[in-house]
Formats: structure tokens, C-alpha cells, sequence
């Protein structure tokens, strides 16, 4: 009985705060003026009713901001500052409905991928592999390559004035490593960003085979945020992988019964053809039951409690 309350609420929450969505997004037309976005979108932003009955089915003001930044080159402080924001507004939020986060993913890694471009060091990236390498091992190759270049390029510089020379190349390493550790910072925001939004994902149970096809597509764009450079460590990504089916196998769990064979013959199935992104990262603590070996669990143990329930064994 009680986890039905939960499904009829989740339906109920889902279809009021959508409604409560689209008069919010409706507003978003009259802010023509990228200079006055902050200021116009403040008020709103502060409302109480913000972040329990509009984020959480709706990022388009998130978005807004990110896409702001981007176009008027604002420093990676602004976007951090972004993402801590909303973060904070989320952790207020009771839910995040797993189709508005798919669809802000959607765009995330575009829109992100400016501010990881390391402009200070670009110039001695020689290898675009270098890109994808671990921080210490850019930075030294970074360092090694402007301090060729410097001394190949401006050594009768270094003969006239030798301290005028090593500060010169001093204040382009400290900005160099700022800049490397401005963007692990960034990185880390994100990072936290997707955590906790994942860890309150809720999916529309009349969709039934979809949710499962909106949990494939969420981790078909996390893994996107790898590919651009967003996240620079497997570990993180599988990491927001286990938060997301640890989320996925719940909801199964509570709305067993309500789900038709079909949704659990379509997930079965699915998960023969071995070429789904979710299952692609090795996992990474052997003390704990594989990712795949969990979902088959669960479905195993789900699908039981329906049998049970549709042949009157079963009360709810």
C-alpha cells in the first residue's frame, strides 16, 4: 500500500509541476538582453517554490546561465559559481525527474566544453593526446614545452636580462598551473552537480519500457561528458554510474507491481546484447556486486513480487 502511494504522488508531482514548468519556461522569452539575465532571473531564483516545485522538472534556467557565460567568455569562477548554486537549489529539491535531466544532458557537454579548452596552455599543447592525459603529466609536458620555446625563441632576452627572463617564464607556469587547477576544480562541481541530481532521479512509471530507455540515454550522455573532456577519470564516470543504477534498481523495486511483463522481458532481453554504455566501464570495486549482476538481481526479484501480487499471493 504504501509504495503505491509513493507511485500515485510521483505520477500526481510529475503532472502538477510540469504545468508549474511551462509557465516558468514560458517567461524565458523576454530575456532578450544577455546583460540583464542575472538580475531578471534573481528573483525567480529565490523563490521557495524554486527549487521544490520548478528544478526539479525543469533546467532551463541552468542552462540559460551556462549558455550566458559561454557567449560572453566569462571565467571559470563564474561557471563554478553556477553550478554550486544550483547544486545548493537541488539539495532542497525532493526529486529530479530523470526526462528534464536527460534533456539537460542533452546539450551539457557543448556547452561546458569552452571552458576546458586550457587557453593559458594551449599554445604548448603540441599533442592533442595530451588533452585526455592525466593533470601531472599535461602540466609537465606543458612546462617542458614552454621553456623550449622561451629559450629557443627569446634567448638573447634571457643574455640581457636573465631575472627579467625567469620571471617572465616564472608568471606563465603559475598561470598555467592555476589555470589546471581551476579547471579540477570545475570538474569537481560537476561532478557533485550529477551526483545529486542522480541520487533523486524519478521516472514516470506508466512509461514503463521507456524508463528504461531514458536510464540508457542518461548514461549514454554522462559518458559524453568523458569524451569532451569534462570528466577526465573513468573512475568518476562509473562512480555517477553506480549512483544512477542504484537510483534505476529502487524504483523497480517500488513499483514491481505495477510494471507489465513486458517491462521486465524488455530489460532482460536487452541485456543480452551486451552493448549497453552503462555495463561498458569495468567495475571498480571488487568488494562490491557488479553493476550487471545488481540490475539482473533486482529484476529477478521484482518481477517475483509482480507474479506473486497478479496471483492474489501478494498484498499491498
Amino acid at each position: 500500500m504504501i509504495h503505491r502511494f509513493i507511485v500515485t504522488l510521483s505520477l500526481c508531482t510529475l503532472s502538477i509541476h510540469s504545468i508549474n514548468a511551462q509557465a516558468f519556461q514560458e517567461k524565458d522569452g523576454l530575456l532578450q538582453n544577455h546583460n540583464n539575465i542575472i538580475i531578471s532571473l534573481q528573483q525567480e531564483l529565490r523563490n521557495p517554490e524554486y527549487p521544490r516545485e520548478i528544478l526539479p522538472n525543469d533546467f532551463s534556467h541552468f542552462s540559460q546561465l551556462i549558455a550566458y557565460g559561454t557567449t560572453n567568455h566569462q571565467s571559470p569562477l563564474y561557471l563554478r559559481s553556477v553550478i554550486k548554486s544550483f547544486s545548493n537549489m537541488l539539495k532542497r529539491s525532493q526529486y529530479v525527474n530523470a526526462s528534464a535531466f536527460s534533456h539537460l544532458l542533452d546539450n551539457l557537454p557543448t556547452q561546458l566544453l569552452s571552458y576546458f579548452t586550457l587557453p593559458a596552455s594551449h599554445a604548448y599543447i603540441t599533442n592533442s593526446a595530451l588533452y585526455d592525459a592525466a593533470f601531472v603529466d599535461r602540466f609537465k609536458a606543458t612546462v617542458n614545452a614552454m621553456l623550449y620555446s622561451k629559450f629557443s625563441t627569446e634567448y638573447e632576452s634571457f643574455r640581457q636580462d636573465p631575472n627579467a627572463f625567469l620571471r617572465s617564464i616564472s608568471t606563465h607556469i603559475v598561470t598555467a598551473a592555476q589555470e589546471e587547477l581551476m579547471l579540477e576544480q570545475l570538474r569537481q562541481s560537476i561532478i557533485r552537480f550529477c551526483e545529486i541530481a542522480l541520487s533523486k532521479l524519478v521516472w514516470d512509471p506508466t512509461a514503463h519500457e521507456q524508463t528504461w530507455f531514458t536510464t540508457k540515454r542518461i548514461a549514454e550522455q554522462l559518458a559524453k561528458l568523458l569524451e569532451y573532456n569534462i570528466l577526465d577519470d573513468t573512475n568518476d564516470l562509473e562512480d555517477l554510474y553506480l549512483t544512477l543504477l542504484n537510483r534505476y534498481c529502487y524504483f523497480i523495486e517500488l513499483t514491481a507491481t505495477d510494471m507489465p511483463a513486458s517491462f521486465f522481458a524488455e530489460i532482460r532481453n536487452d541485456l543480452k546484447s551486451n552493448d549497453i554504455v552503462l555495463f561498458a566501464v569495468a567495475d571498480q570495486d571488487e568488494f562490491l556486486e557488479s553493476k550487471l549482476s545488481y540490475l539482473q538481481r533486482t529484476l529477478i526479484e521484482a518481477e517475483t513480487t509482480a507474479y506473486r501480487y497478479q496471483a492474489g499471493l501478494l498484498r499491498v
